[in-house]
């Protein structure tokens, strides 16, 4: 029985291959065209409603619970109230000897007391007196604004992972439900096929930009890097399912100038490449970013840097000033933040890319 379902499920399977390919190619082809065929966009709207409906749910099940220990805690102050009245009825009647206990208890604790704030007048300075001054020192100097902008951002809804529920807890059947679906799509459908694409698109790129640094410099070659460029990048793009909107395209960056903008992920750079062609300026990486900056640098003048050299400022700035003052090569692309911070916020710029020369493109970059 079990082997005759297995059997069926191998064979679904097999069949869906052929399928899967074809959709991934037509996706591909219209990636590389700069088109869509609107699935991504069809599911981001399913998630996002997925995600509203989880949110409500959240925050559904939270009120009921409040309101619940609300109601305990009103009932829980009514009975104490009725046990306390009981309690002087009893009095009343065992007559002048709960009386004088009462008294007697009530001249222990104001001699107690006298006692205590003797002692606190006598008190001699040690020092864990300070200790709570200094926590709440520490606390205000390790949550200030900077050091927030680099703490992982809190999402406004729920996204089926643990973000923004720290500990995962049984909420209801049906987001339980939902958490098992969209594990089971998460890792046995996208995470496939985003590899898929991503290694695809890394072979394409260090194919492409291989054939093109064989041509001539001149006009021929940097036509067709740019529209290499493009194609590469929006094949990238596909492997997170980046839904990317361009706004005043009017005001792209050209040859000669200096593109700035705030950095909020590692990604920054392909997204910004799926509507211009950037020269990138960095230090030398080794593995997986080492074969995309030699493959980049095989088709077009980028600036790369040895470690030792980063701390040069002199001949950073030569080196960038060497690059804008030449007409024929592309338009920096630079993020003047020096790293990447969690969206919330933008970090002063440095000035460095300020006193090269050329012309300035600022870019926002809104998550």
């Amino acid at each position: 029985m079990m082997g005759g379902i297995g059997e069926k499920i191998v064979v679904v399977l097999w069949a869906m291959i052929p399928s899967f390919g074809l959709f991934l190619m037509v996706s591909l082809v219209f990636a590389s065209l700069g088109l869509s065929i609107g699935f991504r966009k069809f599911y981001i709207y399913i998630l996002l409603t997925v995600f509203e409906f989880g949110r409500k749910r959240i925050e559904r099940e939270k009120r009921l619970s409040r309101d619940e220990l609300e109601d305990n805690f009103e009932t829980e102050k009514y009975n104490g109230i009725n046990s306390r009245s009981n309690g002087s009825v009893g009095n009343n009647i065992g007559g002048d000897f709960v009386r004088n206990n009462n008294e007697s208890d009530k001249d222990s604790k104001h001699q107690s007391m006298h006692e205590m704030e003797l002692k606190i007048e006598k008190k001699e300075f040690d020092l864990s007196d300070g200790m709570n001054f200094i926590k709440q020192g520490i606390e205000a100097i390790v949550d200030d604004e900077v050091t927030k902008r680099f703490a992982a951002e809190e999402l406004l809804s729920w996204n089926l992972l643990t973000r923004t529920n720290k500990n995962y807890q049984y909420i209801s059947l049906r987001l339980t439900i939902m958490w098992g679906i969209g594990c089971l799509i998460r890792y046995l459908i996208l995470m496939p096929t985003r590899v898929i694409i991503t290694i695809i698109g890394v072979f394409w790129l260090v194919l492409c930009t291989a054939i093109t640094g064989c041509i001539p410099d001149g006009r021929l070659k940097r036509y067709i890097y740019w529209n290499v460029s493009l194609m590469c990048f929006r094949i990238l793009s596909r492997a997170f399912s980046g839904i990317i909107t361009f706004h005043d395209r009017h005001n792209m960056a050209k040859e000669g100038g200096i593109t700035v903008a705030n950095h909020t992920s590692p990604i920054d750079v392909a997204i910004l490449a799926c509507d211009n062609c950037y020269a990138l300026v960095g230090q030398r990486q080794g593995g997986f970013l080492g074969v995309l900056q030699r493959a980049l640098a095989r088709a077009t003048s980028h600036i790369w840097f040895e470690r030792f050299e980063i701390t040069d400022r002199e001949l950073v700035t030569r080196r960038l000033r060497e690059h804008v003052e030449d007409p024929n090569k592309l338009p920096i692309l630079i993020f003047p933040e020096g790293t990447c911070i969690n969206n919330s916020a933008v970090m002063m710029f440095k000035k460095g890319s300020f006193e090269v020369g050329g012309r300035i493109y600022p870019v926002a970059i809104k998550v």
